[in-house]
């Protein structure tokens, strides 16, 4: 019974960190939507908060793509700056747990729109309860929780490769494809029960870190460590893996193929090799068909063996898994994770000293002083710097006002560091008054609701779209230099 549950719980949990994503699919007018398969209860959602490795799982939905009317080419001079774009739809557990919070997370709002350019407004549901109704063990000084922010599947150019980009950055690019984006961009919940001192209270900063990890400060790629915790009875190495497509029925789990990389994972990099892009040594994994299915209850023999087989094939490929090998050593090792921004240089990203935690590792900006976990260091008396804001630990003993006020001369931007920004811009995002070394991600660019290799690793890449235009390209040169 162990046995089954450590398969189970290995198979239920390798589905990609990720949120949702969208694809286009060419024949049947389609496109196809994964959300997260969200905690139905308030016990749930505070246990994910106090979870340092934490798994979110994907649903599919399918919807017509809307061809009524012509999609026409705005640019960026033909759309108008909204000052105030953020539609916050705050729940309250009750009027005496919301009390001053909603003002607050209001003012976090304003300092992430005096940053960034925003030219569609940005739905959020943000729901305050007391966590300490569901569990208990410090639960006063858990702030919240963001749960994956919707992805849509866009590539850059028509024939590009395929990143999932957050539905809020989404919304303010130039998309060739008419979406019908879903109702809510990401969803907050935050604990009624941090009660900070009035000198001390951060709850707007804290709002603010909160709303740029549903603008796109998120990481999809994990190591199997972060999936079971004795993951070494089943593999030697620790190894990391691109993200898989993962469908739930009411009685089996399916992984269908592999999903694209997020735009964040995109940048990541190794800060002693800064040149070479992590993801790109986990795309040998995708040569490997990644279809099978367990029963939700009880697998049997045969769903153990293809769940086994697939897993021991991807171990086995040793060119392959020498990356993922590399990657899960960088994600466990201090200082060895940086993000390259547009301008070349590297943003370090938060690791600690031998271990990895899904919810404080890499989606994060480096704090300046060495943690081996994250309970074990705190920023109460290191020095900070201005881009404390997106640190995985709140800066507890300061208000938002008197941190904004300490790092005024060194942050062109009330609480928001000029790293966050660069890194955000990178993702495509454009800062407020910003100058070209920043802006010059989706000024002009048209980008694509891409299709991508979403399912078996086996099927034909001569009947996608993208690589039929080529093959015709390549005969009508052949045919003119004849003639």
């Amino acid at each position: 019974m162990r046995f089954n549950k450590n398969i189970l719980l290995l198979a239920n949990l390798l589905a990609v960190s990720a949120a949702h994503f969208v694809k286009r699919d060419f024949t049947r007018k389609k496109y196809e939507v994964y959300k997260n398969v969200m905690p139905t209860n308030n016990e749930q959602i505070a246990k994910d908060a106090r979870n340092n490795n934490r798994i979110y799982k994907l649903e599919r939905i399918e919807k017509e793509i809307d061809e009524s009317f012509v999609k026409l080419d705005e640019g960026k001079y033909m759309k108008s700056l909204i000052d105030d774009p953020f539609i916050l739809n705050v729940n309250c557990f009750s009027v005496q747990d919301c009390a001053d919070y909603p003002e607050k997370v209001q003012e976090g709002a304003y300092y992430v729109a005096e940053t960034f350019e925003f030219y569609q407004q940005v739905n959020v549901n943000v729901t305050i309860f007391p966590f300490c109704e569901y569990i208990s063990d410090g639960c006063e000084s858990i702030m919240g929780i963001t749960y994956p922010p919707t992805f849509l599947s866009l590539s850059e150019t028509e024939n590009g490769e395929s990143f999932l980009y957050p539905q809020a950055l989404v919304k303010q690019l130039d998309v060739d494809s008419n979406v019908q984006y879903e109702d809510i961009d990401f969803i907050i919940y935050l604990n009624s029960n941090y009660h900070p001192q009035p000198a001390q209270d951060n709850r707007a900063l804290i709002a603010a870190h909160e709303i740029l990890h549903g603008l796109g400060f998120f990481h999809q790629i994990n190591p199997i460590s972060v999936y079971i915790n004795n993951f070494q009875n089943y593999f030697q190495e620790d190894f990391a893996l691109p993200p898989i497509n993962y469908v739930e029925t009411d009685t089996t789990i399916k992984y269908q193929g592999w999903t694209p990389f997020s735009i964040f994972d995109k940048f990541i990099v190794s800060t002693s090799n800064p040149n070479e892009y992590s993801y790109k040594k986990l795309e040998k994994f995708k040569n490997h068909d990644v279809n099978f299915e367990i029963s939700i209850k009880k697998p049997t023999t045969k769903q153990y063996n293809d769940f086994m087989n697939t897993f021991r094939a991807l171990e086995n490929d040793q060119e392959a898994h020498i990356g993922g090998v590399q990657v899960a050593r960088d994600f466990t090792t201090l200082n060895a994770v940086g993000f390259r921004t547009t301008d070349g240089s590297i943003v370090q990203l938060q690791t600690f000293d031998g271990t990895y935690e899904s919810a404080s590792s890499i989606s994060h900006i480096n704090v300046p002083f060495a943690c081996k976990n994250s309970s074990t260091c705190n920023a109460k008396s290191a020095k900070i710097n201005e881009n404390y804001l997106m640190y995985f630990t709140v800066i507890s003993r300061a208000s938002t006002d008197k941190l904004i006020s300490t790092f005024k001369t060194k942050s062109k931007h009330d609480l928001i560091g000029q790293d966050i920004v660069k890194v955000m811009c990178t993702l495509g995002w454009n800062e407020r008054n910003g100058d070209s070394t920043t802006n010059n991600n989706n000024n002009d660019n048209k980008y694509t609701l891409s299709q991508g290799n979403y399912g078996s690793s086996d099927s034909s890449h001569l009947s996608s779209p993208s690589c039929v235009m080529i093959l015709l390209s390549l005969l009508f040169l052949c045919f003119t230099h004849l003639i």
